[in-house]
């Protein structure tokens, strides 16, 4: 077959009869490509072959080509297959593009700069097809993590933020179904993209992936441009997505500060003339100015959840902590809500079990907390009802429970109302911007505690925040 190849890529081209004959093949080292004629019964030595000469890249061919072969062939690192006999015009075409791809790369480092440190996980229990996708995206800038074992890849995506993963669906332990799942509802990766890529093709696994959330099902033995390109433009469209998330939340962060010097003016404007009209004398003047400082605190608790949201997506957020008493914060707490409360004729009921603890804690922060659940508390318990806090303790923690009847059965699934402009106001006709809660959940996580919240009875809903008392101290 060697005499078939002409002067121009002969010199760069080496044919073998026989894989047994590769270790007497001579100047291997000098061939960009090296096509192997084979039965497919023993292709081993392939793999110290690969690693001995990495600038040639070898393919088969045969007149036996099946799926199976295929698929046996990229176990070992080959990129292409072929029938035999081939066609000369195919080894043309080979060395074009392998120009055509010494100018793209060029383009690649420029037109792609964009990629540089953004991460994708490969996870297959083959190591020859994590190494032929580390090969793809070698030039690319991508910071790539690679996992043979599944488990060892759930470890580190739950501690680590990635921008795409890449997985096998058939392996030990954990499938890549599992891991998709698990990623789903993973803290930093739950929106993160990913792609199948597997030798499943029927119908029924490709809807499996899709209806995880996958944006591509690639089959094996894939197209290493092909996958390329789908990638580079998943991640296109993720940053432009994340690029234009940014920008709408800056915008809505810097509205929210620029309303919240007047708002607080406002309030304080309020709270002087309220002192000022005698409450008997003019009875009803009262009753609107109290109205509408109730609505601009509304107001005022409202731009500070957009802008901690803001700061803790930014991470921008930093705790001024210091050892206050929970007792003391609660009480004032309960106090600065009893106007809101009178409005509907309920009641505040605090009941404290524990020691005397003081926690380490931000104060202000965990006011914001407390604010936010007394607020909800309010808005969702019916009037004439009792809105009960409790302050206890149990051997590790320091609890805080806030009880209340409500006038709707919320959602089954009830701690989703802590995700992002999720709410059940609809239910109960109130403005709400289902952001109250994210926050709450989000300052409590960075003291090193929890916040959850059940349903007791049918009728009554119960938020309990847990403090570890490691960061408390008797007094």
């Amino acid at each position: 077959m060697q005499k078939y190849l002409d002067n121009t890529i002969n010199p760069n081209v080496a044919f073998v009869e026989d894989i047994k004959n590769l270790s007497s093949t001579k100047d291997l080292s000098s061939k960009k490509l090296c096509i192997i004629k084979t039965n497919f019964k023993d292709l081993n030595p392939l793999k110290q072959l690969r690693q001995k000469f990495p600038n040639t890249e070898f393919w088969l061919t045969s007149s036996d080509i099946s799926r199976k072969n295929i698929l046996q062939a990229n176990y070992y690192g080959v990129k292409n297959v072929i029938p035999f006999p081939f066609d000369i015009k195919i080894i043309r075409e080979f060395f074009q593009k392998k120009q055509q791809k010494s100018t793209e790369d060029k383009y690649t480092c420029e037109g792609y700069s964009w990629m540089k440190g953004l991460k994708i996980m490969i996870v297959d229990d083959n190591p020859m097809n994590i190494e032929l996708l580390v090969e793809t995206f070698a030039s690319s800038g991508l910071n790539i993590s690679t996992f043979q074992k599944p488990q060892n890849a759930l470890d580190a995506l739950m501690k680590e933020k990635f921008d795409l993963f890449l997985l096998d669906v058939m392996m030990p332990d954990i499938s890549g179904f599992d891991l998709a799942q698990k990623i789903k509802e993973s803290e930093f990766n739950k929106d993160t993209p990913v792609i199948f890529i597997s030798a499943l093709s029927d119908p029924e696994n490709k809807i499996t992936g899709y209806d995880l959330g996958s944006c591509a099902y690639i089959e094996k033995p894939f197209d290493v441009n092909v996958v390329r390109s789908q990638v580079f433009n998943i991640l296109k469209s993720r940053k432009l997505q994340l690029a234009m998330n940014s920008t709408k939340e800056s915008f809505i962060a810097m509205v929210a500060h620029d309303l919240k010097s007047p708002v607080n003016a406002e309030i304080t404007a309020l709270e002087l003339l309220l002192q000022k009209i005698p409450t008997q004398k003019d009875i009803e003047n009262n009753e609107i100015i109290t109205d509408l400082l109730q609505a601009a605190k509304y107001m005022k608790n409202l731009v500070d959840n957009i802008l901690y949201k803001y700061k803790f997506e930014t991470n921008n957020v930093s705790l001024n902590k210091d050892y206050f008493s929970l007792n003391s914060l609660i009480t004032e707490s309960v106090a600065e809500m009893k106007y809101l409360a009178a409005d509907k004729k309920q009641l505040f009921v605090f009941k404290n079990t524990a020691k005397h603890y003081t926690v380490c804690i931000d104060y202000i922060e965990i006011k914001r907390v407390l604010h936010n659940l007394f607020s909800n508390a309010i808005e969702h318990a019916p009037r004439n009802s009792i809105i009960e806090v409790f302050l206890s303790e149990n051997k590790f923690n320091l609890q805080i429970a806030v009880e209340n009847t409500l006038k709707h059965i919320p959602p089954q699934n009830i701690n989703d109302i802590f995700e992002k402009f999720v709410s059940f106001a609809d239910k109960s006709k109130c403005v709400n911007s289902g952001l109250g809660l994210y926050v709450a959940k989000r300052i409590i996580e960075a003291h090193k505690g929890t916040i959850k919240a059940e349903i007791k009875n049918n009728n009554k809903i119960r938020f309990t925040i847990q403090m570890p008392k490691e960061t408390s101290k008797s007094i």
